[in-house]
C-alpha cells in the first residue's frame, strides 16, 4: 500500500502560522519598559527636594523674628558696652557694666561677706530713654552668673567706694543716669563669667555681659 505524501501547500501554510507567532511575541516584548537613556532622567516619587530656585519651607520653631524693643531676649557684649534693656511695662533704658571688682571691701567693718565668701561689686551706669520715669531696684534686676555655671543674686551690703544707689532703689526721670554698685556675696575661688540686668516681672530684652 502507497503511503501519502503530505500536500505541500499545507506544510508551508503551518510554516508561516508558526512564523507570525514568534514575530507577534518579539513584537510585543518590545513594547515593555525599558532603563532610561544616558540624556534623560526620571523624577522620583518619593523625592521631596525643592525645585532650583526654591526653599522648604520653615517650620514655625525655625523662624525667627525680630521687632525692635518688643522682642523678647538676651543682648550680650563684653565688659563696658553699653546695652538697651527693654520690657512690656515701658522701660527704654541704657545699661553700661563700668567694672567689676573683685574682690570688693565692704563700707565698714558692719559689713563684712560670711564665712568662706567675699565680695564682688558690679559697677553699673543706668540711663533712662523712655519718655517716662523709670523706678525700679538694681539689686534685684541684677545677677551675677559664675565660671560653674551657678547664678547668684545680689546682696544689700554697700562696699567702700561705691556706693548702692539708694539703697538698691533707682528713680530716673527721661534722659536722666546714675552710676553704682550692686553687691554680690561669692565663693572664695570663684570668679564672675557673666553680668545680667533685666527687669524681674515684665517679659523684654536682657543685657548680659561676658568677662574675660
Amino acid at each position: 500500500m502507497r503511503r501519502a505524501i503530505p500536500d505541500r501547500t499545507r506544510i508551508w501554510a503551518a510554516l508561516g502560522s508558526g512564523a507570525a507567532i514568534i514575530a507577534a511575541a518579539l513584537a510585543l516584548g518590545g513594547c515593555s519598559a525599558s532603563r532610561p537613556q544616558p540624556g534623560h532622567s526620571r523624577p522620583s516619587p518619593s523625592s521631596s527636594k525643592p525645585a532650583p530656585g526654591r526653599s522648604a519651607q520653615a517650620s514655625p520653631a525655625q523662624v525667627s523674628t525680630a521687632s525692635g524693643n518688643s522682642r523678647i531676649g538676651t543682648v550680650s557684649a563684653q565688659e563696658g558696652a553699653a546695652i538697651a534693656v527693654s520690657d512690656s511695662g515701658g522701660t527704654k533704658l541704657d545699661v553700661t557694666l563700668k567694672q567689676v571688682i573683685d574682690p570688693a571691701d565692704g563700707a565698714s567693718k558692719y559689713s563684712q561677706p560670711p564665712e568662706g565668701k567675699h565680695f564682688v561689686g558690679v559697677k553699673l551706669h543706668l540711663q533712662n530713654q523712655a519718655a517716662t520715669t523709670y523706678q525700679n531696684n538694681a539689686n534685684n534686676e541684677t545677677t551675677i552668673v559664675l565660671t560653674d555655671g551657678k547664678t547668684v543674686d545680689a546682696g544689700y551690703d554697700p562696699l567702700a567706694g561705691c556706693g548702692n544707689f539708694d539703697n538698691g532703689q533707682v528713680k530716673l526721670k527721661t534722659g536722666a543716669g546714675t552710676t553704682g554698685c550692686v553687691t554680690f556675696p561669692v565663693p572664695k575661688g570663684d570668679k564672675v563669667a557673666e553680668v545680667r540686668y533685666g527687669n524681674t516681672v515684665y517679659p523684654g530684652v536682657t543685657a548680659q555681659w561676658h568677662l574675660p
